[in-house]
């Protein structure tokens, strides 16, 4: 298999990062997050709020769900872009396909 199909085969990746200055413990990210990626910090922001961290970041699905619910906006999920596999599709891109031609004497031309 060579590195251009592995790379576009590769599992997409995501990032998801919380402002905890803005997060006030509401913990719906946790409710509906079904992988389990967010957990309580056990810290204290200047609001007087424990926020959440995304403890277990490399669960992330990219569904977007804690983003949406999150009241305060405090939720950002970035998908991570693998420079390999960007590298790889774009050489892919830039090397043109070639074509079998058809000869006669082939086996699989018709006579």
């Amino acid at each position: 298999m060579s590195e251009t199909s592995i790379s576009k085969t590769r599992k997409k990746r995501f990032r998801p990062e919380v402002n905890s200055a803005l997060c006030k413990e509401c913990q719906y990210c946790r409710e509906v997050c079904e992988t389990g990626v967010f957990e309580s910090s056990g810290l204290f922001n200047k609001a007087g709020y424990r926020y959440i961290i995304p403890r277990h970041a490399e669960k992330c699905d990219g569904c977007m769900k804690c983003f949406t619910i999150c009241p305060d906006f405090a939720i950002t999920v970035e998908e991570v872009v693998d420079i390999l596999a960007q590298s790889a599709d774009a050489a892919d891109a830039a090397t043109p396909a070639t074509a079998k031609t058809a000869v006669a004497g082939d086996p699989g031309v018709a006579r």
